[in-house]
């Protein structure tokens, strides 16, 4: 966006009120599903089906979360006077110097604080998980991602906590490619537009795949294949905001690729583009997707990605697999471990309406794989 663009900064009312009126002419009949449960179904990965009725002119899902993860531990009551507080993010980074090339031996790494919908002690609250990834400086060796719960949670009754179990789970994958995720790239079906791409679980031949041409990211946002049920009509904005997300929130890809996704989906959103504030204070460049009232928070000079939240009620998918509830510990970590070298409903919403507690993203250089 260019600064003789700004008019104001918005606040979170004008930005609501903004989506408000824009949402008036949405279809509140279109049926939702997800696209994750058609691709673990057609990759023969046991997960829970999820119908997926014919629809007009919306598509089968609304969110997919960051990355596939299977969680470890789950939850103890306990009464406590102090409840933890969120976990914090990691010092800050200039954002400008995350995008100096790496050295052998560093990685970047990104890390991704959630809030989950869980019951806890009878009642609806969120839960903060946090996702930790750190990328090689050659993208094609192994990554590696660590899952786990910080302890923290939202909407217990003052006093409370549920005692978390906090043992992380760490996955390994070659080139970004994890254990369990479905790897049909490249397949092709009558009435596809391309042969399969995976913008639902970017590894690192996706992010090489981008280019920095804003045009050509439309194109690509618009009718690349990401789900095996598709027919070749267009992406919704919506689906194009989860597709960016997705690739964003790696920490990989480069500024100018950040740049075209950016520009790119503001120009497929149909909402707005406007200067603002993340929801920790930080300055962005708001994009907002208006017939779910998502928004992406971006910085302004890097267009590195800095949060994303919608508002409370909107269907959201996460692929914490249905066989590993929160209340049971499951089995040891990936079997693919570290090469021996290595050290809803779519409703309008109010003005002023709450926002579910937001996604934080944080970037780094380490010199460390975690």
């Amino acid at each position: 966006m260019r600064e003789d663009n700004v008019r104001k900064i918005w606040s979170d009312a004008e930005l609501d009120a903004a989506l408000a009126d824009l949402h008036d002419d949405v279809d509140e009949d279109d049926n939702l599903a997800f696209a994750r449960a058609s691709l673990m179904a057609a990759a023969g990965t046991a997960e829970e089906a999820q119908p997926r009725p014919r629809r007009r002119g919306t598509w089968r899902w609304i969110t997919v979360a960051a990355a596939v993860v299977t969680l470890v531990g789950g939850l103890g009551i306990v009464v406590s006077l102090r409840p933890p507080a969120p976990e914090p993010a990691r010092p800050a980074t200039s954002l400008a110097y995350l995008d100096r090339p790496l050295a052998p031996g560093e990685f970047h790494y990104a890390q991704r604080l959630t809030w989950v919908p869980e019951i806890v002690l009878g009642k609806p609250v969120n839960v903060q998980r946090k996702v930790e990834l750190w990328i090689p400086a050659d993208p094609k060796g192994t990554w590696h991602r660590r899952t786990m719960w910080t302890g923290a949670i939202d909407g217990l009754p003052p006093g409370e906590r549920a005692d978390v179990n906090r043992a992380p789970k760490d996955e390994y994958g070659p080139a970004g490619v994890f254990p369990g995720e479905p790897r049909m790239t490249g397949m092709t079906q009558p009435g596809w537009n391309t042969p399969l791409t995976n913008w639902l679980s970017p590894d690192a031949d996706l992010v090489a795949s981008l280019s920095a041409d804003p045009a050509k990211l439309v194109k690509r946002l618009l009718f690349d294949t990401i789900d095996v049920t598709e027919d070749g009509r267009a992406h919704t904005a919506n689906e194009a905001l989860t597709m960016v997300r997705m690739v964003l929130e790696l920490g990989l890809a480069p500024k100018p690729v950040r740049e075209g996704l950016r520009d790119a989906l503001s120009g497929i959103a149909m909402g707005f583009a406007v200067p603002g504030q993340a929801p920790d204070g930080r300055p962005a460049t708001v994009v907002g997707e208006k017939d779910t009232g998502q928004r992406l928070y971006f910085d302004p000079a890097t267009a590195q990605l800095l949060a994303w939240d919608f508002p409370p009620g909107t269907p959201v998918t996460t692929t914490t697999r249905p066989d590993v509830p929160l209340s049971v510990p499951v089995g040891p970590p990936s079997s693919v471990g570290p090469p021996a070298t290595t050290t809803e409903n779519n409703v309008p919403f109010a003005p002023q309406a709450p926002r579910a507690p937001a996604t934080l993203y944080f970037f780094a250089i380490t010199g460390t794989s975690g």
